[in-house]
């Protein structure tokens, strides 16, 4: 027993490092911004701190200019889904167009289709801003080429705004996705295909009964890690519209943002950030719920 004790301690104390690092990391700021969000706060006097229990909560469900639930939460689930439809399906796509076998320069392919993942947010808004800008924008410049007269305004469109924001993110983070889905093909063995195709499977019955079920756990991984990513996405959104036309895209991470140091309400802040950190747990335990449910099916 004294040797299987010592064994047992002495496996704690090799990883001992590692619980020390990610207590630091990431329980010892998360207990923080708990506590955080139940003071009272100011940015100008970060030492003076009064206790006001979920005082802050309730002034983030209350606050009018964004509303939270009737602007920011709509705004930021309708960013999340484009999002992730757009990234989920055009990467997935790819990377069936590319593990085909009739595909040449796929290495050069994935080179150059990784480039938009690997550009800093902040130019890449820019040069996004650029391409909607109503007088001097590539876009309006195509458009009155083909002879369009009543060109939108883009950015300052409120029905138009966060589509276009949805599209750049597209292109931006289609990448990770084509990269992670790329991998989960590629792991599939070429020999069940040749075995579909030799039962009379088409195309569409090689994807459904073969493909999917074996690439599900790359897509799930996938759409957690996109949904936590968008979920607290700021940059480019910041940099391009800073939450406007009329809060059209105030999402949660700008709305975070405004609250803790344009406002200058640092336990308000604090507060936002638990309630992101709520949703993709919510998000993360739906997705991991539904996942559960459909391989019961396939047991079944």
């Amino acid at each position: 027993m004294r040797k299987q004790s010592r064994i047992i301690l002495s496996g704690y104390l090799l990883i001992l490092p590692a619980l020390s690092l990610i207590f630091l990391i990431l329980i010892y700021p998360l207990i923080q911004a708990v506590l955080l969000s139940l003071q009272e706060v100011k940015l100008a006097s970060l030492s003076r701190q009064t206790f006001v229990g979920l005082k802050n909560y309730l002034t983030v469900f209350t606050f009018v200019g964004p509303s939270f639930f009737r602007q920011v939460l709509p705004a930021t689930f309708y960013f999340v889904a484009g999002s992730i439809a757009g990234q989920l399906g055009f990467g997935l796509g790819m990377a069936l167009l590319v593990n085909q076998k009739w595909v040449r320069g796929k290495d050069i392919f994935r080179a150059i289709f990784i480039l938009p993942w690997v550009t800093s947010a902040i130019v890449m808004a820019i040069s996004w801003r650029f391409m909607y800008e109503p007088r001097l924008g590539v876009l309006n410049h195509l458009l009155v080429l083909m002879g369009a007269t009543n060109l939108p305004g883009w950015l300052n469109d409120l029905n138009l705004v966060m589509p276009c924001l949805i599209i750049a993110n597209v292109w931006h983070g289609t990448a990770f996705s084509f990269t992670l889905q790329t991998a989960g093909l590629q792991s599939i063995p070429y020999e069940l295909y040749e075995a579909a195709t030799v039962d009379g499977a088409a195309a569409g019955q090689r994807f459904r009964y073969v493909t999917l079920p074996l690439v599900r756990p790359f897509i799930m991984i996938n759409l957690v890690l996109i949904s936590m990513y968008t979920v607290n996405f700021f940059d480019l959104i910041y940099a391009m519209t800073n939450g406007g036309p009329l809060y059209r895209t105030e999402v949660i991470a700008v709305f975070l943002y405004h609250q803790a140091f344009e406002y200058g309400h640092m336990g308000r802040g604090a507060a936002v950030a638990v309630l992101i950190l709520i949703i993709n747990l919510l998000l993360t335990l739906l997705y991991m719920r539904l996942n559960r449910e459909r391989v019961a099916e396939q047991k079944r």
